[in-house]
């Protein structure tokens, strides 16, 4: 075996050696690739969560402010509503106390119903009373 036939012999098996690891590498830039891709993917995706972070983060800054207007709207109506109270408390006691209180002068002018019994009978003795002296009056008249 000449030299040159060695030669072509040993390159023979290193090329034979080699095809696997150029397969390996050729399957390997494949991989990359997708990855590559893939890569592109999930930037375009955390690129499209960042967009929506951005909006949550201006809705939530909107619902702060609504939350703080809501909570000065309710001070307000709580005052008003204390004052609502207080309103009731002083002035419609005060007034339904004058109320009660014209009352009671008209209920202590009428007399008791307890008194008029005894009126009643005086009442009745003494129209008898007239009634007989009329008689006697018109009989003294005609005699």
């Amino acid at each position: 075996m000449t030299d040159q036939e060695l030669l072509q012999a040993i390159g023979q098996v290193v090329e034979a050696k080699i095809e696997p690891i150029r397969q390996d590498i050729h399957a390997l830039k494949e991989d990359v690739r997708a990855l590559k891709d893939d890569v592109q993917v999930l930037k375009d995706d955390v690129q499209v969560l960042k967009d929506d972070v951005q909006v949550l983060k201006g809705e939530v800054q909107a619902l702060k402010g609504n939350v703080q207007e809501l909570q000065s709207n309710y001070t307000q109506l709580e005052a008003k509503v204390d004052g609502i109270r207080v309103y009731i408390d002083t002035d419609l006691h005060r007034t339904l106390g004058l109320l009660l209180e014209g009352q009671q002068a008209l209920w202590d002018r009428f007399v008791p119903h307890e008194k008029f019994g005894p009126l009643e009978d005086r009442t009745e003795v003494l129209e008898l009373t007239v009634r007989r002296h009329s008689q006697e009056i018109r009989a003294l008249q005609f005699a």
